[in-house]
């Protein structure tokens, strides 16, 4: 027993002879260590969890956009003509917010089984009025699959006021450099370039259609089919005869921009008539039950408690 004892206590200290040996001779590297892990050992952890995070992502980003392709082959099939470039007209309008007709139907049909399957599969095997449930069902599908319709028509409406709204500064800027001496497409590239805007992306798709070697005025037409502002197309309208009759830009520019300005001081004229018709309904629907409850309300209370004689 007494050997066993001393064996263990012999093999505990050669144990910790050869631990401060070691330590000693790889003291610096040690300490280099230490100080790495507590300077960088918690960026280093941080960008271990990024990448795994972004390694996750990436795998989901990657299954949908599969899933989304074949989607969209499918449908490829199914849609005819007509109706793509019905949807190409709307999404043209709205500043082309999906890349395709295709993909845009596809969102369609997503959207609309995604607001109609949570109801199909929860709420229908526990309803007792399974006609009721039906038709939330059908409403939902349907809700679904119009929403990104009105969404493109939100969108369209925004489009034309932003557009109306930087046409004046635009084409003054433009007059300047006429003016100054640029040509026509040297100084609606410069504005282009300088205004951020979609009034500016599209007169830059106007010159890059003229350098792929459309003519002026078929890129002016272009962009009128393109733009569903009435100011505006008037606009390129007197541009496009301008150009064709030889008068000089600059002219014609400054009256459309003077017209442009009379026509939004008209426009808000037109709304500020308007004010008091739009008021009417919520006084009606909000304002008026209350003054009567004030006014009217103790005059009944005294009549349903005293009656006329009181």
């Amino acid at each position: 027993m007494l050997d066993i004892v001393l064996m263990i206590l012999l093999s505990g200290f050669v144990t910790m002879l050869l631990a401060g040996i070691l330590l000693t001779l790889y003291k610096r590297q040690i300490a280099f260590h230490e100080r790495v892990n507590t300077y960088f050992g918690d960026s280093v952890k941080i960008q271990k969890e990024s990448l795994k995070k972004e390694k996750k992502q990436n795998r989901f980003k990657i299954m949908i956009t599969i899933y989304w392709n074949k989607g969209t082959e499918a449908l490829n099939k199914r849609v005819s003509m007509e109706e793509r470039k019905k949807l190409d007209i709307l999404l043209r309008d709205a500043g082309h917010p999906f890349k395709s007709a295709i993909d845009f139907r596809l969102f369609q049909f997503v959207l609309s089984a995604g607001m109609s399957l949570p109801i199909f599969l929860f709420l229908l095997p526990i309803s007792e009025n399974k006609m009721l449930t039906w038709v939330m069902i059908l409403t939902m599908a349907f809700l679904g699959f119009r929403l990104p319709v009105f969404y493109l028509g939100k969108r369209k409406t925004a489009r034309i006021k932003t557009i109306n709204r930087s046409m004046p500064d635009f084409f003054d800027t433009v007059n300047l450099l006429l003016e100054a001496g640029m040509g026509l497409d040297l100084a609606l590239a410069e504005v282009s370039q300088k205004i951020k805007g979609p009034l500016a992306d599209e007169f830059l798709q106007t010159l890059e259609d003229m350098k792929l070697g459309k003519s002026r005025r078929e890129a002016f037409y272009d962009l009128r089919k393109r733009v569903p502002s009435d100011s505006f197309q008037s606009i390129i309208t007197s541009l496009i005869q301008a150009d064709q009759l030889g008068i000089g830009m600059a002219k014609v520019l400054g009256n459309l921009t003077v017209r442009v300005r009379e026509q939004r001081r008209e426009a808000a004229r037109e709304q500020a008539m308007k004010a008091p018709v739009k008021m009417l309904f919520p006084m009606v629907l909000f304002i008026f039950p209350a003054l009567f409850i004030v006014i009217l309300g103790p005059l009944v209370i005294t009549l349903i408690t005293k009656g006329l004689g009181g």
